[in-house]
Order: structure tokens, then sequence, then C-alpha cells
């Protein structure tokens, strides 16, 4: 994650947002049915005025499946409960909790509940409004072992326990999933990070939308002197500009799955009174 090198005292006026950040609680998006037995809780689109970027939760009940189909933009895949089969043409990757498959722009893939229950996924698509467009099936499929890696056909796979950690700040965990170094022509970035008692990252916006659902635990989203509480899966949009920081005040460990609507995870870290003040960002209360 690359970040500014010292906070500056405002952010740039070129940074000035157009929107307003909206929380979404899970179930409060539209409610779409994909496929028998295949439900998407869509809660960061083109509904709440997102730009290049979707990130919902879908779940697949027991012996559910999505077939074969294609988008126009990269997708990426995150179990959050059960364990799912992620077909990336011919290959086949089994995933459980945190696992990730990261999909380019118009490769055919496919997902499947396993399992004795539920799967319940975590989506982000490289699009407000992303087409989905069936797409011929394969035989013979390949499992693929369990090792983090990028295909040279294009897809990554992470895998939770043998993946990289990284600590971008105190009492944080960090697992970087997909971006442009990760995936040659990747839209987006995003990952999973986990907060112990008192973790956070300073104050700080970024040159495109982001998403964060919180997946564990309690957190506290500050955006310009307003505070959200969170959990249950709730997920945040911060619109290109805000200035905003999420912090556990809970005890117990917190964790997300953050998604940015840009190639590279950048952001440009400001004075803490930008993200605690009302009107300290921009000069008036927005």
């Amino acid at each position: 994650m690359s970040v500014s090198t010292a906070p500056l005292e405002k952010p740039p006026e070129d940074f000035r947002p157009d929107r307003q950040e909206t929380m979404a609680p899970r179930g409060s998006g539209p409610q779409i049915e994909i496929a028998r037995g295949v439900h998407l809780d869509w809660q960061v689109g083109q509904h709440i005025n997102a730009r290049n970027l979707t990130t919902g939760l879908v779940t697949f009940e027991r012996g559910a499946r999505l077939d074969y189909h294609t988008h126009p933009c990269s997708e990426s895949i995150t179990v959050l409960e059960g364990s799912a089969l992620v077909c990336v043409e011919e290959r086949q990757y089994q995933l459980l909790p945190y696992d990730n498959v990261t999909i380019p722009a118009g490769k055919p893939h496919a997902a499947y509940q396993v399992g004795d229950k539920p799967a319940l996924l975590h989506v982000a698509l490289a699009s407000e409004a992303p087409p989905r467009e069936p797409a011929e099936g394969y035989a013979n499929l390949q499992e693929m072992p369990r090792e983090t890696q990028t295909h040279p056909r294009g897809e990554r796979a992470t895998f939770f326990d043998s993946a990289h950690h990284y600590s971008p700040g105190p009492a944080a965990d960090f697992v970087d999933y997909f971006n442009a170094s990760l995936i040659p022509g990747c839209e987006m970035s995003g990952g999973f990070g986990k907060f112990g008692n008192g973790g956070r990252l300073p104050a700080h916006i970024h040159d495109f939308d982001e998403s964060i659902c919180i997946v564990e635990g309690q957190a506290v989203c500050m955006v310009e002197g307003r505070e959200y509480a969170m959990d249950g899966r709730a997920t945040a949009l911060q619109p290109r500009g805000r200035v905003h920081y999420f912090i556990n005040r809970s005890g117990e460990a917190m964790a997300m799955i953050w998604v940015y609507a840009g190639p590279m995870p950048e952001r440009i870290v400001v004075e803490e009174r930008c993200g605690n003040e009302p009107g300290a960002a921009w000069g008036e209360e927005q």
C-alpha cells in the first residue's frame, strides 16, 4: 500500500469531493436472484452513485451454482463463510474463508457451493453496473493447488494461510488480494485488513472511490467529523476525495475487505483534524 510521506495540512483542492459517503448495512440495497439459489445483496454500485466499483454479498444455498459467464471488467471473489469452487476456464480453485480468486476482464468463470452449509461470498467488480454474459462451460476441470500465485493465463488465487501478510499501521495485519502489480491490467485493488484493539490507519483520501466491508467485529468510521458505527458486514462507500479512517475501539478484533476503484492501493495522508473536525478538510462542511 503506497502512502504519502508526511501528512498534508489539507487535501489538495483538485481532490474536492462531489458526493457524500454512504453506509450500506447488510440487506439495505437491491436484492437480486442471479441464479437459482444464488442471491446478491448489492451494497455498493450505481444505486448509491459509486463510480467504477460494485461490491456486495452473494449467498449460495446448498448445491447452488452460477454457471460460466464473463464480465467486461475484473471481478474479485472472497469466501466469508462455508466453501466454494471457483472455476476460471478449466482451472478449478477450492476456496475457504478469506481465500480469494480475482478474474481479469473477459475471462469465463463459474462458481459453485460445496460442503454441508451455504456459502457466503464477498464480490467486487470494477464497474458501478457490471453486465454479465453467459459463456460456454469447460470439461475436464483441473484442480489447482492451494498456492498463492498469479496464473500465467491471468487470474490470481490468494490462499489466506499462505499469503504474504504485512502491517501498514499499529495493530494492523493486511493481505493484498489484487492490484495491477499482482494482476497486470487489473483496474482495481483490494485485500483483507484486520485490526486489534485501537488499530487504525491515519486520516487519508484516495483518487478513486473505495468500498469497505466490515466482516468481523465492530468498527468506527470517521468521515470529516461524522462518526458511524459499523458491524454485521455493513459496507461503506467513500467517494473520491472524502477524508476518512476506520478505528477499532471495541476491545475485540475487527476485520474488513477493502476495495479501491483504482489499479494500485494508493492513499494521501492528511492531518488528523481533517477527519475529525467538520469543515476542516475543505473549509466548509459538506
